[in-house]
C-alpha cells in the first residue's frame, strides 16, 4: 500500500463484481474511504466486509444506476457517512448485442439508460460534492468498442462512445473547479459481463479471444482497477478529457 488515495472518499458503482469490485478493493487499500454501490446487496456486502476486515474503510449502498432517485441517494448517503467526496467511478453498465433488423426501441433505450444516462446522473449529483471538497476525479468505464466496431455491438458501442464525448465536454465545463473527467476503455476482461449467458462455452470463447489478442490473453479486473487508480489519484493530475485504452492491444491490430 502506498496511500495514493489517503484521506480521499470514493464511490464505485457496479462494485459487487468484476472491475468495480477490484477497484473498490484497490482504492481502499490505497487509503480511500469507499462507498460500494450495486444492486446485488449480498455480493456487495461480502466485499464491504472483506475490505473492512483487511483494515480498510468501506460501506455498501444498494443502488440502481438506472434510477435517478437511487443515484441521488447514493451520493447523499456517501457524504453523510464520510463528510466529503473526491472520486466518482461510474463503472456500472450492461452489455447487449442486437441485430438492427430485430432490435427494438426498448432494447436501445435500456442500454442507453444504464450505460450513458446512469454515468451522466452520477456526474450530476457527484460534481457539486466533489467541488465542495476542493476537486477530484470522475471516471467512466467506456470500452474498446467505443473506438472500434464489432458485429452486433452497434447499440452498446454507441452508449460507450457517448461516454467519451461526455467526458470531454465535462472536462472543459469543470476544469476551473479542479474536477477531471476521464474514461477507461477496457478490452476483453475476465468478468461476468464478458461471459454472459455463454458460461458453458467459456473455455472455447476465451481461447478464441486470446488467439486474436496481441498479448495472447484476456485481461484481469485488477489490471483495469490499476488504471482507475491512476485516474483517481494525483498521479494523473494533468490528465483530463482522456480515453485510456487498456485492451491488450486489441485496437491496434
Amino acid at each position: 500500500m502506498t496511500d495514493r488515495l489517503k484521506n480521499k472518499v470514493a464511490i464505485v458503482t457496479g462494485a459487487a463484481s468484476g472491475i468495480g469490485a477490484a477497484s473498490a478493493r484497490l482504492f481502499a487499500s490505497e487509503g480511500a474511504s469507499v462507498a460500494l454501490a450495486d444492486r446485488d446487496h449480498e455480493k456487495m456486502d461480502e466485499i464491504v466486509r472483506e475490505i473492512n476486515d483487511a483494515g480498510g474503510t468501506a460501506i455498501g449502498i444498494g443502488t440502481d444506476v438506472g434510477n435517478e432517485a437511487s443515484i441521488q441517494r447514493m451520493v447523499e448517503q456517501t457524504v453523510e457517512e464520510f463528510g466529503k467526496l473526491h472520486i466518482m467511478y461510474a463503472n456500472a453498465g450492461i452489455s447487449g448485442r442486437f441485430d438492427l433488423e430485430t432490435v427494438n426501441a426498448e432494447d436501445f433505450d435500456k442500454v442507453m439508460h444504464v450505460n450513458l444516462r446512469g454515468p451522466f446522473l452520477c456526474s450530476k449529483y457527484a460534481v457539486p460534492k466533489i467541488a465542495d471538497s476542493g476537486g477530484g476525479s470522475v471516471i467512466f468505464t467506456a470500452s474498446e468498442l467505443a473506438l472500434v466496431g464489432s458485429p452486433g455491438a452497434s447499440v452498446y458501442s454507441a452508449s460507450k462512445a457517448g461516454l467519451i464525448g461526455m467526458a470531454r465536454g465535462l472536462a472543459l465545463d469543470f476544469a476551473d473547479a479542479n474536477i477531471r473527467f476521464n474514461c477507461i476503455c477496457p478490452g476483453a476482461v475476465d468478468t461476468p459481463m464478458l461471459w454472459g449467458e455463454e458460461k458453458g462455452e467459456r473455455d472455447a470463447i476465451e481461447a478464441d479471444i486470446s488467439s486474436r489478442m496481441p498479448l495472447g490473453r484476456v485481461g484481469k479486473p485488477e489490471e483495469i482497477a490499476r488504471s482507475a487508480l491512476y485516474l483517481a489519484s494525483d498521479d494523473s493530475s494533468f490528465v483530463t478529457g482522456h480515453a485510456l485504452v487498456v485492451d491488450g492491444g486489441w485496437t491496434v491490430r
